[in-house]
């Protein structure tokens, strides 16, 4: 199956970067969390899947911002002295899965500027529309769930998703499959082959009787709570 996304490539520049936890906590779901913070509803807010999932501050040349100095902040109802950053960018890229907003509406609500108690600007904004070939979602649950007695391991292949994708077609992916599950009362958990510790690898390639690549996901589908350790039963 075929799945359109819009891929967002953005740039956050901040005169003062403090340690706010809008920015630095659960990085991974930053723009989802922006998105919600400016009047996106959570259902919406959940086809964005971010791509990138460490924060790191740079300078205007690109190098590692430090510390600036150290000023007031004020943080959760109270006044705070922080260290800061002077004039730190961060690089934000993330899929919009179908939320219905166009790519105007995603540059206004960037252009808001604020993040907690941050001020920014948008500095860069780009987009590109993506078609990502996947495997039916759900034909790929329905096959799961008949035979998860008690529960059942596969894996997909995303070797036609780009590199730069991969992370937000598994999430893609990952929601579908989630709520299908929820829905059914069972559980899913899904994982990059390239995310497993080595024993956990060689035990799925064991069950497999095939390498794993840096393209694969595994898809565990249970009537009882998963784990990852569920890749070591025989």
């Amino acid at each position: 199956m075929t799945v359109r996304s819009d891929f967002y490539q953005i740039v956050l520049r901040f005169p003062r970067l403090f340690p706010d936890p809008a920015v630095f906590e659960d990085p991974i779901h930053l723009a989802n969390r922006y998105l919600m913070g400016n009047g996106i509803p959570r259902e919406k807010a959940d086809l964005v899947h971010q791509t990138t999932d460490e924060i790191v501050p740079v300078d205007d040349r690109g190098n590692p911002s430090t510390a600036s100095g150290t000023a007031k902040y004020p943080f959760e109802g109270r006044t705070i002295l922080a260290e800061y950053m002077t004039n730190a960018n961060i690089h934000l890229d993330y899929a919009d899965f179908g939320t219905g907003l166009t790519p105007s509406d995603h540059s206004r609500l960037w252009t808001k500027g604020k993040l907690g108690g941050l001020r920014f600007e948008l500095r860069d904004f780009k987009h590109q529309s993506q078609t990502l070939t996947i495997p039916d979602v759900s034909e790929l649950y329905r096959m799961l769930k008949e035979r998860a007695t008690p529960n059942t391991l596969s894996t997909i292949e995303l070797d036609n998703v780009p590199e730069r994708m991969f992370r937000a077609g598994l999430a893609y992916i990952e929601g579908r499959l989630r709520a299908d599950a929820k829905a059914d009362g069972l559980e899913v958990e899904v994982y990059a082959a390239s995310d497993l510790s080595a024993s956990e690898k060689a035990a799925l390639e064991r069950r497999l009787t095939r390498e794993s690549s840096k393209s694969t996901i595994v898809v565990i589908l249970s009537r009882e709570p998963v784990s990852k350790s569920e890749l070591t039963v025989e």
